[in-house]
């Protein structure tokens, strides 16, 4: 196995697992912050859209390199 393909499947797996790490993230500011720390509002809900995109994006291309190889 070369230097690129092992960088390519380690990049895939960085995509992969971006949203588990991120998604556990979140739900732990969400959860176990206190109350006067949490994010709020207008905030709180561009942070989670953001995430959201870019977990459906790493998902997206993970799945679109792994099916090429």
């Amino acid at each position: 196995m070369n230097l690129v393909a092992l960088s390519v499947d380690v990049e895939v797996m960085n995509a992969l697992l971006l949203p588990i790490v991120l998604g556990f993230l979140l739900l732990l500011e969400a959860r176990v912050l206190p109350v006067s720390w949490r994010m709020k509002g207008v905030y709180k809900y561009t942070v989670w859209t953001i995430s959201g995109v870019v977990m459906a994006f790493g998902v997206y291309m993970a799945c679109v390199i792994f099916w090429s190889i």
